[in-house]
């Protein structure tokens, strides 16, 4: 089963952050996703949303120090990520 995870941050520079973001297929791996879709905002912030099919790897994963330094790598704002796990799906295609 796949479960969709989004990941919301804020970023010192939106185009560090994309640079970056890219590189981290190893620990996209060890979170079990298969699929991320990725982009910015306004002010600075920048989303994430992953399909996952281990929940329980990803969160380990994201608490880890492998995942703290990419994040201090590409220039998230320390205290500002955000993670929200869907559990919820309306089906407007019926």
């Amino acid at each position: 089963m796949t479960t969709k995870v989004i990941v919301r941050a804020e970023v010192e520079d939106v185009e560090r952050w994309k640079s970056g973001f890219v590189t981290h297929s190893d620990l996209f791996l060890r979170q079990a996703i298969t699929l991320a879709y990725w982009g910015a905002g306004d002010d600075k912030k920048v989303a994430a949303c992953f399909d996952t099919t281990d929940l329980a790897s990803f969160m380990a994963v994201m608490e880890s120090p492998d995942t703290a330094a990419a994040m201090s790598e590409d220039g998230i704002v320390e205290g500002s990520v955000e993670i929200f796990v869907l559990d919820g799906l309306l089906d407007l295609s019926s």
